[in-house]
């Protein structure tokens, strides 16, 4: 029996102890600061970025423009009610809104409950982002409902590099490179109508896998360049020769001829 009624003890002392500890835990009571996610997840200990980068390059013709979005995350606990954030376009940017981009809402905002909000952005796919491309700087400054206690940190002591948390770029263009599985024995030489035919041709889903080898093998470039070439002598002998940009006729490499 006493060794019942030691056990009984020993669980009352423990859930006393309990209670005890439970009212003395520490809320958090720090500032409600504001950040851009992106630099505040991590690899390897090592922040990831301040910056992220969009092309069209390998977008079909038909793609007008595509919607990005960013994280923000909020430092402290939810609220119960929506804060708003106060977000600002750099002076420094060189894309235009209207132009370049859009915002699918400007209602920035951390939701109840939550410590997470996004910005949603269209960005729009016109002629001259083929040729250079443009960025969006945004900053996140303070309001009534945040602050910005932690702007940046050094991530490279010999250069001095920054990362900032309060201020991200967008950097977006429709400037379309050579695939690295592009050899030129196989497939010639390399244009944009010829990369987009065929895709269509050979049904390619992702344009973007033939900018990996290892998705693109040497076999793999030199089925899409013979079957190519198969397509454009029909279009010839149907009379519907297939011509490139500058006028001249569009063929594959000599390794397929």
């Amino acid at each position: 029996m006493k060794k019942y009624i030691y056990i009984i003890v020993a669980l009352l002392a423990f859930c006393a102890a309990f209670v005890s500890c439970k009212k003395n835990l520490n809320t958090y009571d720090g500032v409600d600061g504001i950040y851009f996610l992106p630099a505040m997840v991590s690899i390897n200990q090592l922040p990831v970025n301040d910056s992220s980068i969009v092309s069209f390059g390998y977008a079909k013709p038909e793609l007008k423009d595509s919607v990005f979005y960013l994280q923000v995350r909020a430092a402290g606990l939810p609220s119960k009610t929506d804060r708003d954030f106060k977000l600002t376009i750099d002076p420094s940017s060189t894309a235009i809104e209207g132009t370049h981009y859009e915002f699918v809402s400007k209602n920035f905002v951390i939701p109840a409950n939550e410590t997470v909000g996004r910005i949603f952005l269209k960005l729009n796919r016109i002629a001259e982002l083929t040729s250079k491309p443009v960025i969006l700087r945004l900053n996140l400054e303070e309001n009534a409902n945040f602050k910005t206690p932690m702007e940046d940190r050094i991530v490279n002591v010999t250069t001095g590099k920054k990362l900032s948390y309060i201020q991200h770029s967008v950097w977006f263009d429709d400037i379309l490179k050579k695939p690295k599985s592009w050899l030129d024995f196989y497939m010639g030489t390399f244009s944009r109508k010829k990369l987009f035919l065929l895709a269509e041709v050979a049904e390619i889903e992702k344009i973007s896998d033939l900018d990996n080898t290892a998705l693109t093998p040497i076999p793999k470039s030199l089925y899409y360049a013979t079957f190519m070439q198969r397509y454009l002598n029909e279009m010839k002998a149907a009379g519907k020769t297939i011509y490139e940009e500058d006028s001249s006729e569009m063929i594959m490499g000599p390794g397929v001829q």
